[in-house]
């Protein structure tokens, strides 16, 4: 599908406002101290962070591992985004996968704290990039 650069804005802000809405959620649900649903909350801000910047760039991706592949190779590769901020969006994929998936693990709330911060920071990064 073929965007126009109208189109494309628009979708780029509605993404962007989805990753915004999904760290007030993550927020709340932490204060709830419903860790496993607060770092799925964390996890989907920062993906549609990353579908705003893929869109943006006309870059697209079909499954969360290929999202991750592009990501690193057009953004974290070529330092457009700082390497640490692509390996926490690695690790963040996999502790969301566990909390969402595996029936045996738990996300604790030392874990969930460790993600916090860095969640925050790239949707900041992101909007940063699409918005200029």
């Amino acid at each position: 599908m073929s965007l126009n650069n109208e189109e494309r804005k628009i979708i780029v802000n509605l993404q962007m406002e989805k990753a915004d809405r999904f760290l007030t959620q993550a927020e709340m649900v932490r204060e709830m101290q419903q860790w496993d649903l607060a770092a799925n909350r964390y996890y989907y801000a920062c993906f549609h962070a990353v579908q705003a910047l893929f869109i943006h760039n006309g870059l697209a991706s079909k499954t969360h591992s290929g999202m991750l592949r592009q990501f690193g190779l057009h953004f974290i590769k070529t330092g457009i985004i700082e390497d640490r901020l692509g390996g926490f969006l690695t690790r963040m994929e996999q502790l969301r996968e566990k909390g969402d998936y595996n029936c045996v693990f738990s996300i604790n709330e030392e874990e969930l704290n460790t993600i916090v911060e860095p969640a925050h920071e790239l949707v900041k990064v992101i909007a940063e990039l699409v918005r200029n």
